[in-house]
C-alpha cells in the first residue's frame, strides 16, 4: 500500500470530522436556555408539590397540601424485629435461599429423593431444603409445627402446609416477573408474623 494514499485518507477523515462538527453547530438547533434568558422567562417548577394544593387528582382522605409547606415523614421503625413475636428470628431481614431447581445435567441429590411428599420444590439439593424450611420459619416467627405434623413432616393435615405450597408459587412467579431486579421474600410481606400487616 502507497504511504501517500494513507496519509490521505487520514487527513480525509480528519477534515471530514472537524467540518462536521463545525457545520452542525453552525446549522443545527440553538439552545433553549437561551431564549428564556434573552425573554427574561423564570424556568418552571418540577416540584411535585407545586400544584398539589390546586390538583383534584389527590386520593380520597389525603390530607390537604399547601404549597411552600414541608411535612417530615414519621420516624421508621428503629427495628422490624421489635414488632414481631418473641418466636421470630433475631434478625429482621431474613435471606430465603434460592428456590431454583438444579440444572437436569447436575448430579447432585434432589430433594425429592431423600424426603417424602415433595411437590412444590422439587429440583432443589436435598442440602438446601431445611435453610429453606428455617428461612419460612423465620419470616413468619412460627415453630416447624406450624405448618408439620411433628415426627410425619410428609403429612399434609395442616392447612398452613397448603398454603405454604401457594406462597411458594407467589414468590417464584413475582420474583422471575422482576427478573434481576429485585427479589421477594416471605419476610417482604410477613415480617415475623403468621398473617401479614393489612
Amino acid at each position: 500500500m502507497n504511504k501517500d494514499y494513507l496519509i490521505y485518507g487520514i487527513g480525509g477523515i480528519v477534515l471530514g470530522l472537524v467540518l462536521g462538527f463545525y457545520s452542525a453547530n453552525w446549522f443545527g438547533p440553538k439552545p433553549v436556555q437561551g431564549a428564556q434568558a434573552a425573554s427574561g422567562a423564570e424556568p418552571k417548577s418540577t416540584s411535585v408539590n407545586s400544584s398539589a394544593a390546586s390538583s383534584p387528582e389527590l386520593p380520597p382522605n389525603h390530607p390537604p397540601v399547601d404549597t411552600g409547606q414541608t411535612i417530615p415523614a414519621p420516624p421508621l421503625p428503629s427495628d422490624a424485629a421489635s414488632s414481631a413475636p418473641s418466636s421470630a428470628s433475631a434478625s429482621p431481614a431474613v435471606q430465603l435461599p434460592s428456590l431454583d431447581p438444579l440444572p437436569a445435567s447436575s448430579r447432585e441429590e434432589r430433594v425429592e429423593q431423600k424426603y417424602k411428599n415433595i411437590q412444590i420444590l422439587k429440583g432443589l439439593p436435598s442440602d438446601r431444603l431445611m435453610s429453606v424450611m428455617f428461612a419460612f420459619k423465620s419470616s413468619l416467627g412460627v415453630d416447624c409445627t406450624y405448618c408439620h405434623i411433628k415426627d410425619q413432616f410428609e403429612k399434609d393435615d395442616k392447612p398452613p402446609k397448603q398454603m405454604a405450597r401457594k406462597m411458594i408459587t407467589l414468590v417464584r412467579d413475582t420474583n422471575s416477573k422482576l427478573g434481576g431486579a429485585a427479589r421477594v421474600t416471605c419476610f417482604t410481606c410477613h415480617r415475623g408474623q403468621t398473617r401479614p400487616a393489612s
